[in-house]
């Protein structure tokens, strides 16, 4: 017999930990104490559990995110880590995707593929635009990237031609501050999204990359994919092509000076991907969906990736 409820730290954090380290593995940030007890602290965020035998056997996770509609703030779920034990149930995640989707508030999908991508076709989803291109580079040093020491990453940023600041450091939060700001969201309610997703001790560490007025801007993360270390640009600002150009360039000999050899371009708001840079098409490029039942977003939708959990791919540097 399957149950279904929403997860409660108290009574269910055991049983979850144990599924997401089965399932996404011991070294997964999905399976880490801090990015647990991260999700749980904000009270927009859900994870959908399905139990059988008193244990989890499927989640999916969804997190109120602002998105910008015709320049107005509006707010969308954003859902993201559906996984279930196909051993002990089938069609269990089609049933998790149903009672996330079918809700009042319109729903956001980054990327999904295969049967995932198909089901949400079929569920009456609607396909937005996003990129996914990666490049490999044979970076300059040795990697650096598992030794966990600030004053590396603290030196590599200070080399950098633009400004290249991080969550970690407490004296660049009110630059931080300014940069969320030049996003155009500023209601109180986006701010406490803000606070959460960035500012908290548990956020993933994110890179903040920017000219100097903020007309160009692009966020980077860090991760590990079979114990193969990549940076991934989740979320970007653009006014001028040239410079988001150069800026990319400087990415990249910020992951090469940490010996990071593979880079991530996974956006969702840049209409033109850096093609002319060596970045190429994933082999099986994923779908964004977006699904609402009552008004139909399909025109003047800026969905950003930081509205996503695009980044959520965190390595904990020690960075005080």
């Amino acid at each position: 017999m399957i149950s279904y409820r929403k997860y409660n730290h108290l009574t269910d954090y055991i049983s979850y930990k144990k599924f997401a380290e089965i399932s996404w593995g011991k070294g997964s940030h999905q399976s880490s104490c801090s990015f647990i007890s991260w999700l749980d602290s904000n009270p927009k965020h859900t994870i959908n559990l399905a139990f059988k035998d008193d244990q989890v056997c499927g989640c999916f996770h969804e997190f109120e995110a602002p998105v910008l509609h015709n320049n107005e703030i509006k707010y969308f779920y954003s859902l993201h880590d559906l996984m279930v034990d196909r051993d002990k149930v089938s069609q269990l995640g089609l049933k998790l995707m149903q009672d996330s989707i079918l809700q009042d508030s319109p729903v956001i999908l980054s990327g999904a593929l295969g049967r995932i991508a198909r089901a949400y076709k079929r569920l009456g989803s609607y396909q937005f635009q996003s990129h996914w291109y990666r490049k490999f580079i044979f970076p300059s040093s040795p990697i650096k990237f598992f030794f966990r020491n600030d004053s590396i990453v603290r030196t590599i940023q200070d080399s950098m031609h633009f400004s290249f600041i991080n969550n970690k450091e407490q004296e660049s939060i009110p630059n931080i501050i300014k940069i969320i700001n030049s996003f155009n969201y500023n209601d109180q309610k986006s701010m406490e999204f803000f606070k959460w997703r960035f500012i908290q001790k548990d956020s993933p560490l994110t890179f903040f990359v920017s000219d100097e007025d903020n007309k160009n801007i692009i966020l980077f993360s860090l991760g590990l994919k079979k114990i193969v270390p990549f940076l991934r640009i989740f979320s970007i600002k653009k006014s001028d092509d040239m410079v988001i150009e150069k800026m990319l360039k400087s990415v990249e000999i910020f992951a090469s000076k940490l010996g990071i050899p593979v880079l991530l371009y996974t956006v969702t708001e840049d209409k033109s991907p850096p093609k002319i840079l060596g970045y190429k098409p994933y082999r099986e490029i994923p779908k964004s969906y977006i699904f609402s039942k009552k008004e139909k977003y399909y025109e003047g939708l800026i969905i950003n990736g930081f509205s996503t959990d695009l980044g959520f791919n965190d390595i904990a540097l020690n960075i005080k």
